[in-house]
Formats: structure tokens, sequence, C-alpha cells
């Protein structure tokens, strides 16, 4: 059975969530999943009455709008919208949410305490993010995904995104970049044993290889982590970055690993997160 059959895009103005929306649909294509749409709205109860109704036709116009551009389902739900977005999830068996993000300046916001940061710290599963201004910016197209790099850290960080990233890559026909970064830097700058990166990266060229996937293994150079993976970016022409986060709550470092938080902020294609728990931070 396939890992993918339902793909949720949150959605606000359609110029922004667009190729977002196209981009998960390809995806789902490869799978025969669905994909379905969502719009949270502002709590309208919390409106004074004179406002309820324009506000109201206000979302019933944007919905209006989703389903007339995308024979998708589109839902409306109001709230705070990560919490409505991970609920949705919960409650629809989502396999990934897909979501447009705001640039530069915007993902100083998101990543720092707001909807991207709560959605992939309270999300029951992967979170792919689009930076669509940067994107737009460089001219990567969304058409297809030929080519998907994966940051090794450790067994345990690779753990959780494996079978999906195998799965990705042999629905979508894809090559996986193993980035290798011999200090074994991990999502969080942390520098590990080097031979714990090495039987890392190891593990998930035989995991590949038993799937059938094509692969190939890319070493570091000695820029700083998330240059040198934004770097292989552009060069390599990667389609997708899969990305592990550490996923532990109260760092002071947020939710997502410097090096991830870094690539985010300027990846001109999608980034695929998916948290893990460290050994470490269980209590």
């Amino acid at each position: 059975m396939s890992r993918i059959e339902h793909i949720m895009v949150p959605v606000d103005e359609w110029e922004l969530a667009d190729s977002i929306v196209k981009f998960a649909a390809r995806i789902a294509q490869a799978f025969s999943a669905r994909v379905s749409l969502l719009h949270v709205a502002p709590d309208l109860s919390k409106l004074p009455e004179t406002q309820q109704l324009s506000a109201l036709a206000e979302q019933e116009r944007l919905l209006a709008e989703f389903k007339s551009r995308y024979s998708m389902d589109v839902s409306l739900r109001m709230g705070d919208p990560a919490t409505e977005i991970v609920k949705f999830a919960l409650l629809e068996r989502v396999n990934i949410i897909a979501m447009p993000t705001h640039g530069r300046q915007g993902i100083d916001r998101l990543v720092k305490g707001s909807v991207t940061e709560e959605v992939l710290r309270h999300s029951p599963v992967p979170v792919l993010m689009s930076n669509e201004p940067e994107r737009t910016a460089t001219g990567h197209s969304l058409e297809r995904i030929h080519r998907i790099l994966f940051p090794v850290y450790t067994s345990e960080s690779t753990e959780p995104i494996m079978p999906l990233l195998a799965d990705l890559a042999k629905h979508l026909d894809s090559e996986v970049v193993l980035y290798h970064d011999e200090r074994g830097i991990n999502d969080v700058g942390t520098t590990l044993e080097p031979q714990e990166a090495a039987q890392a990266i190891e593990q998930c060229s035989t995991r590949l290889t038993r799937e059938g996937v094509r692969h190939s293994t890319i070493r570091a150079t000695a820029a700083p982590v998330a240059t040198d993976i934004l770097n292989k970016v552009r060069e390599m022409n990667i389609d997708l970055v899969v990305m592990t986060t550490h996923g532990r709550s109260g760092l002071t470092r947020g939710v997502f690993g410097s090096v991830t938080e870094d690539v985010l902020r300027n990846s001109p294609c999608p980034v695929l997160a998916v948290k893990y728990s460290p050994a470490a931070a269980h209590v």
C-alpha cells in the first residue's frame, strides 16, 4: 500500500498557493492519492455583529474562488490556523501537509513562532514547504522531481523518513542524492562522532539499494553546512530537499534545527521536513 494517500494544502491567497497546489497534485497523481485544500478563517463570532456578515461573505467568496480554480475538495474552518491545520490532518488521515511560505521576511516571522513552526511542532505527518518568493525569483520549476537531496546525520534521525523517501523516489522515478558531511554536523549544528555519520550514510545507501532506488553520495565541502547544502541544490538542479528536524519543544533554537531553518529560508526548491525525537530528548 502507498504511504501517500491524502495530501492537504492550507490555502489563503490563491496567488501564493497556486504553485504548491499543483506541485502537491503531481505528487498525488503518482500515488493515485487525493489532495484537499483547507482555508482557515478567523473566528467570526469575535467580530462585532455588524462586521460578521461582510466577513462571512468574503470567506465564502474565497472558498468559491478556490473551488472554481481547482477540482479538489475545499474545506473551510474557523479558528487558529495552526491548530485547525493539525486537527484537519488528524481527522482526515492526511499523509503530507504542503504549505507555501512567504519568503525571507515571512520565514523569519513564521519559523520563529507562528503558523509554520506550530504546524511542524504538532503535525503528526511530514510538512512540505515551498518558499514561493525565493523559488519564483530563481526561476525554479515545480514541473518535475528528478533529483531529491537528503542530508544524512545519524541513523536515528534518518529512520522516520526513509520509508517515505524511498516511496517518493520510486513513484516519481527520482534519483536520491545522499549528502554526507564527514564533520558529522546534525540539524541543530552539533558535531557528531565521524563514525556515526559514516554509519548512517552506509545504512541509507544499503536501504535504497534494496528498494531499487537510484542514488548517489556527495561529500560536504568546508563551507558552513546550510550554505553547502544550498550550493548543492543550485549546482545539481535539486528539485526537493528532504530533511529531518529534531522536533524538541522548549529549545532556544525552536522546533527547526538551525541548519534546517537556514535551508528553508533560502532554498529555491521545496523542502520536506519530518520530525524525529532524539533518544536524548526523552525523559
